[in-house]
């Protein structure tokens, strides 16, 4: 279904209504959307509205309901029939399976409780590997982002325990849960609830919650004065807008000689964002495809 902008809030709530369980938003002329507000929700000018019903959804009743609100709605809606699908191998097929740092393991939930790759036939393995299982869900951090990649492997091979982390956009908690598995103490903030919630469930899953401490902006912002020089970490894999805007944050809250980990980067960004933290002395840039990890140290 081709939709404006304006007319999809309207539409969207009569396929929920009539029991759609999935919907889908796309451009309908490849525009893309970069740098939103943080809490924003960006739109593109001409969009597709998918809808996935169940096969005994009552149809004449959504058609009745959708003509309401535009009656010449048969020139714009398609409806076909999707066949029967292992979903969850297509789930599985989307899941990261990796290892970052030499010594953390992503793998998909269904293979917690197994022996981690590379111990089998009686070889041990790493010792000190760990693994993080996680599945793709509503929140952003699958692990299968190019800027998520980055940022996992400094955590593994630079995180320490008892480290103070600040994770700002924690999305699905990957890399909060990346620090917490190395014995780090994480707090996690996030403006999306869906996020918050699942970097919580995560983190339950894996064993860390206890280390895990979430934040909606709001209560970051009433914590934020005692956190000053409290964080050994901070890391961000967000967008370069949102990261200048919060650079003299971020200075605030990492001690002296803290590191910062800064993703979510395009390259033609990155001295963009350098400039923005003068008191970082920032290493090598970290590249992989067109984005960017920007690594530093605070200087004391």
């Amino acid at each position: 279904m081709s939709l404006g902008t304006q007319e999809a809030q309207g539409f969207e709530d009569t396929l929920v209504a009539a029991g759609a369980v999935a919907i889908t938003y796309e451009s309908l002329a490849d525009e893309v959307v970069l740098e939103p507000a943080p809490g924003t929700l960006p739109m593109w000018n001409s969009i597709s509205l998918l809808a996935l019903f169940p096969v005994n959804a009552d149809m004449a009743g959504l058609n009745a309901s959708l003509r309401a609100l535009d009656s010449d709605i048969h020139k714009r809606l398609e409806v076909d029939f999707i066949a029967e699908e292992d979903w969850h191998q297509r789930l599985a097929n989307h899941t990261v399976r990796a290892k970052f740092g030499d010594k953390l393991w992503l793998l998909p939930k269904s293979e917690h409780g197994k022996p981690l790759p590379g111990s089998q036939n009686g070889n041990a393995g790493d010792a000190e590997a760990r693994a993080l299982y996680l599945e793709p869900g509503l929140a952003f951090g699958s692990g299968s982002h190019p800027t998520t990649r980055m940022c996992l492997d400094w955590i593994a091979r630079h995180t320490r325990q008892n480290h103070q982390v600040l994770d700002f956009g924690c999305g699905s908690g990957i890399l909060a849960i990346a620090a917490a598995l190395f014995g780090a103490s994480v707090v996690a903030v996030d403006h999306d609830p869906q996020a918050l919630m699942a970097t919580r469930e995560n983190a339950e899953f894996n064993g860390v919650s206890d280390r895990i401490t979430t934040l909606s902006p709001d209560q970051w912002q009433k914590a934020q004065a005692q956190l000053v020089g409290e964080f050994d970490v901070v890391a961000a894999n967000i967008l370069a807008g949102p990261i200048v805007d919060l650079a003299s944050t971020f200075c605030s809250v990492l001690r002296g000689a803290g590191d910062m980990v800064l993703s979510g980067i395009l390259d033609q960004q990155a001295q963009q964002v350098m400039d923005a933290f003068p008191q970082v002395t920032f290493r090598p840039v970290i590249s992989e495809e067109e984005w960017i990890c920007l690594t530093g140290q605070l200087r004391g």
